[in-house]
C-alpha cells in the first residue's frame, strides 16, 4: 500500500449535505476496496485559476489515504462520473516529499566536501 492524496474541486452551488455525501462515498469506496482512509482537509470555497464549466469558484477538498493503485483508479473513475466534481487530481504522497530541495549540507556531502564549508556558504 502507498500513501496517496486526492484533491477534488466541487461545484460551488453544491449544498453542504451533498459535499458530505461525496466525501463519505469516497471514504466508503476506499475502505470497501481494502484501503485506509486518512484525514480529510476541507479548504472551502476558493477562486479557480481559470473558469471550469463556466464556474469561477469551487469547493476544495483534499483526502489522504493508504491504498493500492487499483483503489486510486476506481476512485478517479467514480469522481469522473460525479456531476458535482469539476476537477480532481491524485498524487502519491512519496512523490511530494521527493521533490523537496536538499539542504546545503546534503549537497556538500554529495560533492565530497565537509558540511562546515557548506554551512558557511564557501563554494
Amino acid at each position: 500500500m502507498q500513501q496517496y492524496e486526492t484533491l477534488f474541486v466541487l461545484h460551488p452551488d453544491v449544498p453542504e449535505a451533498q459535499v458530505r455525501e461525496t466525501v463519505d462515498r469516497a471514504k466508503r469506496l476506499i475502505e470497501g476496496m481494502g484501503g485506509r482512509p486518512g484525514p480529510v482537509h476541507e479548504w472551502g470555497m476558493r477562486d479557480l485559476a481559470y473558469p471550469i464549466q463556466k464556474q469561477r469558484r469551487g469547493y476544495y477538498i483534499v483526502m489522504e489515504y493508504a491504498a493500492g493503485g487499483d483503489v486510486v483508479k476506481e476512485l478517479e473513475r467514480t469522481l469522473k462520473i460525479a456531476d458535482e466534481v469539476l476537477r480532481f487530481v491524485s498524487v502519491r504522497a512519496a512523490e511530494i516529499k521527493r521533490k523537496e530541495r536538499p539542504s546545503r549540507a546534503k549537497k556538500a556531502q554529495r560533492a565530497g566536501r565537509p558540511a562546515a564549508e557548506a554551512a558557511s556558504g564557501i563554494e
